[in-house]
């Protein structure tokens, strides 16, 4: 039997940070709600990086749609320094902090080199292969 899901139906692309262009700052993350996903996935995608630039990549998670933000447990800050590049971070449903309300992700990107780095950020957010149980009341 073909699958006859489609690649929307599972899948979810939304755009984290468009194309921009910054130096020594950051982007305000926009955060997107993890309910009915299991894995989150941001694709960076780096432009030419000049000699001293970098870009500090910090998964973040947040309560609610206004609630209060922090860095992601245990996902760390990664430091990007490759040119033309797709940098692929992931993070699991289970490895957020959903017991004290955090039900949202996002993406900082810090330019610390201060030189002029173009960068944008795809997020795919992406529906359990199997439907989970309903837990009892």
């Amino acid at each position: 039997m073909a699958n006859v899901h489609t690649f929307t139906e599972n899948i979810k692309a939304d755009v984290e940070m468009g194309i921009a262009t910054l130096s020594t700052s950051a982007n305000a993350a926009i955060y997107f709600d993890m309910k009915n996903y299991d894995l989150a996935v941001f694709l960076v995608l780096t432009g030419t990086i000049v000699a001293g630039a970098a870009a500090t990549l910090t998964m973040m998670e947040r309560v609610g749609a206004t609630g209060g933000a922090q860095a992601l447990a245990g996902a760390g800050a990664l430091a990007d320094t490759q040119s033309n590049t797709v940098t692929v971070l992931q993070v699991r449903g289970e490895e957020m902090s959903v017991n004290t309300g955090y039900t949202h992700v996002g993406m900082i990107v810090d330019e610390t080199g201060g030189s002029n780095l173009p960068v944008g950020v795809i997020l795919l957010r992406m529906r359990a292969r199997y439907k989970q149980a309903v837990l009892p009341a």
